[in-house]
């Protein structure tokens, strides 16, 4: 049964007095004229995909911007503002698995309003190449995922040529709630570094020097070739 408006306004504003009351005013001081996010995330709007996957408190750390499919595409200025303006240096495009947009773009979505069509008609582009005849609904849908996080991660590589020479490094992850890839549910996968989709180049990549080699295995793997 669905709460009330009011009663969903109360938790709000619970929670928002909760948070006021466990921060003091020095927490806030650091930020509030300049903001100095970390990185830049371009992630999906899907309810079960929140900042706290991997930053309990993510403020003044993460420069979020959300669409349907985590798209570049429409989302250009956020991004910008993210990767140019505050320079962040590095760009995570973070889709998940049973993502809605992934499978109605995999699917007929005529019958949808024109705006959601025309938001998922640029989801089409890279994933009208799928073929797996002999695998499972599930299978296909994960193979879209991350087919189309891969898309992301070349097409911002090719927008941010500049800036990926001068350093900017491109995560492509999948948040794995369903536990899909059999290491944890709500493990974070990372399926593509800076266009490298092949999971033993991966673990050796520069970016992922400093974790250890446990939390590698457990972080870096693909469901696709």
């Amino acid at each position: 049964m669905l709460k009330k408006p009011s009663q969903i306004l109360l938790s709000l504003i619970l929670g928002n007095d909760n948070f006021v009351n466990q921060h003091e005013h020095g927490y806030f001081e650091k930020f509030q004229n300049v903001q100095t996010p970390e990185i830049t995330v371009l992630t999906c709007s899907d309810s079960r995909v929140q900042l706290t996957l991997f930053d309990p408190d993510a403020t003044n750390r993460v420069f979020v911007v959300r669409n349907i499919g985590n798209q570049l595409l429409g989302s250009f200025g956020s991004v910008d503002y993210g990767v140019k303006h505050l320079h962040t240096p590095l760009l995570l495009i973070l889709g998940h698995v049973h993502c809605g947009a992934i499978k109605a773009a995999l699917s007929d979505y005529g019958d949808e309003p024109f705006d959601i069509i025309r938001e998922l008609d640029h989801l089409s582009i890279p994933l009208r190449h799928i073929k797996y005849p002999n695998q499972s609904p599930e299978m296909v849908w994960n193979a879209g995922v991350e087919t189309n996080i891969d898309y992301q991660v070349n097409l911002a590589m090719k927008k941010y040529k500049s800036e990926f020479e001068s350093g900017l490094s491109i995560i492509g992850a999948v948040d794995d709630f369903t536990n899909s890839y059999k290491t944890g549910d709500g493990r974070l996968i990372i399926i593509n570094i800076n266009g490298e989709t092949d999971p033993e180049k991966i673990l050796s990549h520069e970016v992922l020097a400093d974790i250890p080699d446990a939390l590698k295995q457990l972080h870096v793997k693909r469901l696709t070739d």
